[in-house]
């Protein structure tokens, strides 16, 4: 995953004023360049909330009605489970998805204008499909979560993969009846980490509280347009999480203060009145009572992250990713600040190419 910053400055020299739009496919180990495929728009969409990234493309008249064949040599690479690798930018390209073919329909018509739509999947889309019981005994959770994502990469659907530690809840974990990209998202959920992947890279990690921006985007500057909401819906002033240890006694964990990233001031200290507002859960992994308070950290910070959302779209940079910050600079005190991205969608079509993304924040 990119940790580098840059500055609009640097990336409008480098894609030398962000002329000429371009970008590359990959099927199967062979490399198409847009300029020999008519393709009328491919999208690439990820996020960071751990759902699985993808991409879509449409390639029309393409296909000879008198020798019954695909004449362009793309479409032929096209199958089911193929390697899928998309480079996009000016020049200058990017990996910007990398995966496998999930999905493709053909459109034949009288009117000479056959067509081929094809979805492609990241390597967390892959995970979706396994669902093989597990009951861990006393293999560590860490060991647990490496084997299956390492189960991606080994098929061939995702190059890497990067891991944080995992410390706490050593209670036994048991996998049933659910397939292992869920299971996953419920130990990134326990564990206040972030599951998504980027350009190939699996990442099960800590992204939200690495606050430093990958990019500050100004109004005017690159930057079309940018909407903020701030919304007090589902926020709480603290958050108690009860169980019980290995001798059956009651343990309790709490949070009050807001850990996530962001710049400005929590729910709570916006508004004094939601620090008697509590939520209170009962947790069978917990153990001890550090294990209750980290439990009751994750649940603050997660909701907490709720409280600003928004979303905007800009000139194509392929350097924008889900899971960093981004500064928006530009307009007043209220929109300007450093926002989490959760989701990025680049887009390429008749009118060129533009990013589109979505962020969230825990302080306002």
């Amino acid at each position: 995953m990119d940790t580098g910053s840059y500055t609009f400055k640097d990336l409008d020299k480098k894609y030398d004023g962000f002329s000429q739009p371009a970008y590359e496919i990959s099927i199967g180990g062979k490399e198409f360049e847009c300029g020999k495929v008519p393709m009328s728009t491919l999208e690439v969409e990820i996020s960071c909330d751990g759902r699985a990234g993808g991409c879509s493309f449409h390639i029309e008249g393409q296909y000879d009605y008198e020798t019954k064949q695909w004449v362009n040599k793309m479409v032929k690479a096209v199958k089911v489970g193929a390697e899928l690798e998309i480079k996009g930018g000016y020049i200058k390209k990017k990996t910007l998805f990398y995966g496998y073919v999930d999905d493709y329909s053909i459109d034949f018509t009288e009117e000479d204008a056959s067509s081929i739509s094809v979805t492609g999947l990241d390597g967390l889309g892959y995970l979706m499909s396994l669902r093989e019981p597990l009951y861990a005994g006393k293999k560590k959770p860490a060991a647990i979560v490496k084997e299956i994502l390492q189960k991606s990469v080994s098929a061939g659907f995702a190059k890497s993969m990067t891991m944080a530690q995992l410390n706490g809840f050593e209670t036994a974990v048991v996998k049933e009846q659910i397939d292992d990209w869920r299971f996953l998202n419920l130990m990134a959920q326990r564990y206040g980490l972030s599951l998504f992947c980027v350009a190939g890279e699996l990442i099960f990690s800590d992204v939200t509280t690495k606050t430093n921006p990958i990019l500050t985007m100004t109004l005017g500057q690159g930057l079309d347009s940018f909407q903020k909401r701030v919304s007090l819906a589902h926020q709480v002033g603290k958050v108690e999480i009860m169980g019980r240890d290995v001798n059956q006694k009651a343990i309790k964990g709490e949070a009050s203060s807001v850990k996530a990233g962001g710049e400005g001031k929590s729910a709570a200290e916006l508004v004094p009145a939601l620090k008697e507002a509590v939520l209170r859960e009962y947790s069978e992994y917990a153990r001890t009572q550090d294990e209750c308070k980290l439990l009751a950290q994750n649940r603050l910070d997660g909701i907490a992250m709720g409280l600003v959302s928004g979303r905007g779209s800009c000139v194509g940079i392929p350097e924008l990713i889900p899971g960093r910050y981004l500064k928006i600079d530009g307009g007043d005190s209220k929109a300007n600040g450093s926002y989490f991205l959760t989701k990025v969608r680049h887009l390429f079509d008749d009118n060129g190419y533009i990013t589109e993304f979505e962020v969230k924040g825990a302080k306002a």
